[in-house]
């Protein structure tokens, strides 16, 4: 039976459906994980190379750039070490349990989830619901949510799930695909540096510059398959009419396209004015038809899961 599977599909591409039915079925690890681990690698190294805030601006971006490579390679040494030395049965069996703990296809639909439940019973006059709903949008996005309504919290879910299906699922797939295992897992470090050090504040505006960069770079062209696979997915022409307006460059090169392709695709706008840290922030409407509904964000998780389903298909069909 294994032996027929082979013939129609390479190892990659088995190793990457394999990984895929344990995100779904299994989701990711309650108590620990190991990003948890790289997570406070990740401290410890800035501890011991970060610039002082009085350093010249291309200091601290050099010890930024050290910091980096220090945080990430040796870990993909040890990966090429085990490959070198485990036999072909146990390198296999360590490149599907890579490929589940770097893509997060079941967390970002629990935390979706989360906030459409009591959003429902919001609607139908739980009062708890939309407390519920606030603090659950809290966890994945960092806009002020304690004063958001209905509409406005699934907005804000909405464009979460939106951009974080091409961080989370699609560009480690597509590194996967591109470099194996050794390109997932660079992928998914990387983007946890960038969401460590990747802020545009004192501390971390040229330390972290590399980072936010690093990260730009490897999501450039993934953001870009999945804009196209959102409108696949979806409204074809409104999602790319969306996402080559001048206002998808906001946020990122890479956010801003996707978000508004994904928007377009459901008929739908998201976007527009928000609360950070107490400040209004106005930003541009992304996507074309009406306002984002809460029952919008159900359909949102759907246009992501139709897309796995896609990439799954191509890839095994390609590779």
């Amino acid at each position: 039976m294994m032996t027929s599977i082979f013939d129609f599909i390479s190892t990659n591409a088995l190793i990457l459906i394999i990984a895929l039915l344990l995100d779904r079925l299994i989701g990711e690890p309650k108590s620990w994980h190991p990003l948890v681990w790289f997570g406070r690698w990740v401290d410890l190294v800035r501890q011991y190379t970060m610039a002082p805030q009085t350093a010249k601006a291309g200091q601290q971006k050099r010890a930024g750039v050290f910091a980096w490579g220090l945080a990430v390679i040796p870990w993909l040494l040890v990966l090429y070490a085990l490959f070198w030395l485990l036999p072909t049965w146990l390198d296999r069996s360590l490149a599907v349990l890579i490929v589940y703990f770097a893509i997060g296809w079941q967390s970002l639909r629990e935390h979706a989830f989360a906030i459409a439940e009591p959003l429902q019973k919001a609607s139908q006059g739980d009062s708890s619901g939309l407390q519920q709903a606030r603090q659950a949008v809290g966890y994945i996005v960092s806009r002020d949510t304690q004063n958001l309504g209905e509409e406005e919290i699934a907005k804000a879910g909405i464009e979460s799930v939106l951009e974080n299906g091409s961080d989370a699922i699609f560009a480690p797939i597509f590194w996967f695909v591109i470099a194996g295992v050794p390109g997932i897992l660079l992928y998914r470090l990387a983007n946890t540096l960038d969401a460590m050090w990747g802020y545009k504040n004192n501390t971390f505006i040229h330390f972290g510059w590399f980072a936010a960069r690093f990260d730009d770079v490897l999501n450039y062209l993934p953001a870009r398959l999945v804009v196209f696979t959102y409108g696949a997915c979806g409204e074809w022409h409104a999602a790319l009419r969306s996402a080559r307006r001048p206002s998808a460059s906001w946020k990122s090169p890479n956010a801003g396209p996707v978000m508004a392709s994904g928007a377009g695709a459901l008929g739908i706008q998201v976007g527009g004015s928000a609360a950070y840290f107490g400040k209004m922030e106005e930003r541009p409407i992304l996507g074309e038809g009406e306002q984002a509904q809460p029952k919008d964000l159900v359909r949102a998780v759907e246009l992501v899961d139709r897309s796995v389903y896609l990439w799954g298909f191509v890839i095994c069909l390609l590779f």
